[in-house]
């Protein structure tokens, strides 16, 4: 017949178990903290590369529109450019492109 556990035995596993565990959270400590830090990086490097893609549009944006243009004068002046029916081919061409660049990123992220 098997002895009863009793609060005693619970406890000492239970303690057991906690000294477990902060041994391997010691171990892996190290692990996580190069994670993070080669994680903070690439963000950092992927925020970089977003800021110099907008950088290339804006600079390319300002030369065609002017560097005097307000946000509102160029959203007007844009909406008339991509609305117009004689650009319809051209923005059709623009949505085709884009799907084909979201495709690409769905493939890439399954």
């Amino acid at each position: 017949m098997p002895r009863k556990v009793t609060l005693e035995d619970k406890i000492a596993k239970r303690d057991r178990l906690l000294g477990q565990i902060k041994k391997k959270r010691a171990d892996i400590q190290p692990k996580v903290d190069a994670y993070n830090a080669i994680d903070a990086e690439i963000q950092a490097d992927l925020a970089q590369l977003d800021k110099a893609k907008r950088d290339a549009v804006y600079d390319h944006v300002m030369s065609v529109f002017g560097e005097d243009i307000t946000v509102d004068e160029f959203k007007t002046e844009f909406d008339k450019l991509i609305n117009d029916t004689r650009n319809k081919n051209f923005v059709e061409h623009l949505k085709r492109l884009q799907e084909q660049r979201q495709a690409v990123v769905n493939s890439s992220e399954e």
